[in-house]
């Protein structure tokens, strides 16, 4: 079903991703939700034997991500491209930003009124352009827009994971905890 909203923007750090599993910092909000593009990247190759192809090969690239928020907070940009907001509370620029390894989460609302709710598991940003215009007779808004890279976990290979709140068996738990930490699944006792 089509989505009509967007709402709900969260981000948490990594804090640690292994082998023994990927560990998050508590989800905080990024800012009001404006737009969010993912566009997961396919690379494939074809073998071609006896003037045909013959097989097809595919692997999965790095998942593109571009979001657009009503504002980046400084203490959100800090968070998310490794910037430092200094004693008096300036946000700092500096050559030795290292931006860190964060989730994104986030929810957009589908024709029928149920959410789809969206998780990326492990990824960067860059920072964002940054566009000023002087006021003219009709205001015009400029809102920051951040592009980031998202890849498969190191503990599991998992890039992400995606729920309709009105599907078949879906636990009003999972939903109703999307944004209190990242999503993990739920494996069955043995």
């Amino acid at each position: 079903m089509a989505t009509v909203g967007l709402r709900d923007i969260y981000y948490a750090k990594v804090t640690s991703d292994d082998e023994q599993g990927t560990v998050y910092e508590t989800p905080k909000r990024m800012g009001r939700a404006i737009t969010a593009n993912v566009q997961p990247a396919y690379n494939s190759a074809e073998l071609r034997a006896d003037d045909g192809v013959a097989e097809t090969a595919e692997s999965r690239g790095v998942t593109t991500v571009v979001v657009n928020t009503d504002d980046l907070q400084p203490s959100v940009q800090a968070d998310v491209l490794g910037k430092t907001v200094n004693d008096d509370g300036v946000l700092i620029d500096s050559e030795n930003d290292r931006p860190p390894y964060l989730a994104i989460m986030f929810r957009a609302e589908k024709a029928n009124g149920a959410y789809r709710y969206t998780v990326l598991y492990k990824g960067k940003f860059t920072p964002p352009e940054n566009n000023y215009a002087t006021k003219e007779e009709t205001p015009a808004f400029q809102t920051p827009t951040i592009n980031g890279r998202f890849l498969r976990r190191a503990s599991d290979d998992k890039i992400g994971a995606q729920v309709d709140e009105d599907g078949e068996g879906v636990s009003t738990e999972i939903i109703d905890n999307w944004f209190e930490s990242v999503y993990e699944e739920t494996v069955p006792e043995v």
